[in-house]
């Protein structure tokens, strides 16, 4: 006889807890780390069968453990051998690879089936869906609404992948009868009396082949039944919610809720509690309710044991009205106000602003009224019509009740609107002005906003905005239409047009000189003398010997033809290409002979300027013609003094000029 048994295992002189065991085994036991030991290497919620070996039960925390298994062999109750079997067991989280679907899916609403894997398994992998039908459709997503294409039963099957060629499937019956639709109708008085509940489902495949109730009472449990149309009787009056699951014989379930209200008297619908009729009139008081009816008093009125009296009293009544439904009793009363005669008045005439609409406002007791106008226009039948006259009109009013009637007029004397009309919107140049053309047929008129406005108080004011701007005409008319009236001009300003000619520059005769301006798009020059075009922002200006020294204009205008002017002066020197430098400067800041400069004539090309102090050290350096120096150096004053300077460059015609030279600076 063989029995089995957890046991302590034996370390290797290496070994420590929850660890494989070493190469060489001794006789020590493990030392296990508390709450475990050998006869409970997995916790206390772990055993072993003693008679089949099978370890189950609960796993403990994820880890490394090492288990041993003694195996004990017995012979007439005695042992006479021992087997020892040891090995590390790895707990960690895993996952189970299933499909799992439930025993039968009914769909009784329509022919789409929502498909789902109820399995809460996290490492699936892919899914295939088959539908079971006769398309042989089949999905491939996790979840699906399948619409077959006909009813019938349906055998559908899921199946699942996972990591390592993990494999699960299921499968379901699913039954496709729509059609099926549970209701009821209740009929009953009072909580006093039973009520009927009818069962109204409907089903288009099978029948309906069960029922049961819940009718809703709070007073027992003892509320339910299973018979198609029960009768009940309720204890008390409240607000029921009643309850019916039906079946059919397709095997389709639904249940139908309802409140329903048990009263503790019969429900009086009245048509109205309080109305008015004329002392002549006579009038009928039809009531919805079923039951035995009385009316009192008995005075005046025809058919008072009906639902349906006539009353004609000649002032006003109160009629009581009592209904007996199968032993429920209630009564309400009904308020007939009688008048001997009614007037209708319309009120003083008015005047509306052409457009606009008016709601008539009769004083009167009438329920009805019937309008007609004088200029035609249909006016519907209410008591307050709005209206909109185009033309002076009369409105005409008839009012009635029942038999009684009296009439009445208004006029409406229609005037135009006050007109104010602005010209289109405008664009004008920096700094100038526009008069603002307008049509005004007003009494009174004002413009914003007014800053920018010469004479704002006129109807065409002059405006001189620095900046777009919109402006604002309101009129009013004090002898008519009294409401204002608006219109807006819009006065755009172009950008202000900056014009630039370029700096004065130097030049030998008949030496090309290159001028160009910026700022615009159209370009004027004046004069045309020695231009190649003056009409393009680049002209080339060749002078002769007849000429010292030429003032340029150019006119610069943008796309708007807004302009703005400059100039530009050339000097003729007649003693060929050259760099002059002045003899001193004055770097005070007073806008004179502030920076020492060359002065080129006939220099295409500058390679240096440069101005040394006295004793050697270079102050100044420039490649720039038009630069020069300021008298400063490393962001300091320089003194009074003769300082050196040397410059070179090539003139036009390609020849190198070389000057050296002095130059004092004054403070």
């Amino acid at each position: 006889v063989l029995s089995y048994s957890l046991c302590d295992a034996y370390s290797a002189p290496t070994g420590s807890q929850n660890t494989a065991p070493g190469a060489i085994l001794n006789l020590t036991p493990l030392p296990y780390a508390s709450p475990y030991n050998g006869n409970s290497p997995l916790g206390a919620k772990v055993t072993i069968n003693p008679v089949t070996g099978i370890i189950s039960g609960i796993a403990p925390a994820q880890g490394q453990y090492v288990v041993n298994v003694c195996i004990t062999e017995s012979r007439n109750g005695k042992a006479f051998t021992e087997h020892r079997k040891d090995f590390i067991l790895k707990v960690q989280n895993c996952d189970f690879i299933e499909a799992v679907l439930p025993d039968k899916i009914i769909q009784c609403k329509d022919f789409t089936v929502h498909f789902e894997n109820q399995s809460t398994s996290s490492a699936i992998t892919s899914y295939l869906w088959q539908f079971g039908d006769k398309s042989a459709n089949t999905s491939t997503d996790p979840t699906v609404n399948y619409t077959y294409a006909d009813t019938g039963r349906f055998i559908a099957t899921l199946s699942v992948t996972g990591p390592k060629g993990c494999e699960g499937s299921d499968s379901t019956m699913v039954f496709v009868y729509p059609g099926f639709k549970p209701d009821f109708t209740v009929t009953g008085s009072c909580f006093q009396n039973p009520f009927q509940f009818k069962d109204a489902s409907v089903t288009k495949y099978g029948v309906v082949d069960s029922w049961f109730w819940t009718l809703g009472d709070e007073t027992t449990d003892a509320d339910t039944s299973s018979i198609k149309n029960p009768k009940y009787t309720y204890t008390t009056a409240s607000l029921k919610n009643v309850s019916l699951v039906v079946t059919n014989s397709k095997g389709c379930i639904d249940t139908v809720h309802r409140d329903y209200l048990v009263r503790d008297k019969p429900l009086i619908q009245l048509p109205f509690k309080d109305t008015l009729i004329c002392s002549i009139d006579s009038l009928r008081i039809p009531i919805l309710s079923p039951g035995v009816f009385s009316w009192l008093p008995n005075k005046n009125i025809l058919f008072a044991n009906t639902s349906n009296p006539v009353v004609f009293p000649k002032d006003t009544a109160h009629y009581i009205v009592s209904v007996n439904d199968n032993g429920c009793i209630n009564s309400d009363t009904v308020t007939v106000n009688v008048l001997p005669f009614i007037k209708v008045k319309l009120g003083k005439d008015s005047l509306i602003c052409k457009t606009d609409t008016i709601r008539l406002h009769p004083v009167s007791d009438a329920l009805g009224y019937q309008w007609t106008s004088s200029s035609g226009v249909a006016v519907n039948s209410e008591k307050y019509p709005l209206v909109q006259p185009l033309v002076n009109t009369k409105y005409y009013v008839i009012a009635n009740l029942g038999r009684c009637q009296d009439r009445d007029s208004v006029t409406v004397r229609v005037v135009p609107y006050p007109l104010a009309v602005t010209g289109p919107d405008t664009t004008i140049c920096y700094g100038s002005r526009i008069q603002l053309r307008t049509t005004v047929v007003a009494d009174k008129y004002t413009w914003s906003p007014s800053a920018s406005l010469v004479n704002a108080n006129v109807v065409s004011p002059i405006a001189g905005p620095t900046k777009s701007t919109v402006y604002i005409i309101r009129v009013l008319d004090t002898s008519g239409c009294l409401k204002p009236v608006s219109d807006t001009i819009v006065v755009n300003v172009a950008p202000k047009v900056v014009a630039y000619a370029g700096r004065d520059t130097t030049a030998l005769p008949n030496q090309p000189i290159q001028l160009m301006a910026t700022g615009g798009q159209r370009y004027i020059w004046s004069p045309e003398i020695g231009l190649n075009d003056p009409s393009i922002f680049n002209p080339v200006a060749i002078l002769d010997y007849a000429t010292d020294s030429i003032l340029y204009k150019v006119r610069v205008f943008d796309n708007n033809g807004c302009f703005a002017d400059d100039d530009v002066v050339v000097k003729v020197y007649k003693t060929g290409p050259d760099i002059f430098v002045p003899s001193a400067f004055t770097p005070n800041g007073d806008g004179k002979n502030d920076i020492l400069r060359p002065i080129t004539i006939g220099i295409s090309q500058l390679h240096y300027f440069r101005v040394y102090n006295r004793w050697g050290q270079l102050v100044f350096s420039t490649t720039e013609l038009g630069k020069g120096w300021d008298g400063m150096f490393n962001g300091a004053q320089q003194p009074a003094n003769t300082y050196i300077f040397a410059t070179e460059g090539t003139d036009y015609t390609g020849k190198t000029v070389y000057r050296k030279g002095t130059s004092v600076l004054i403070r």
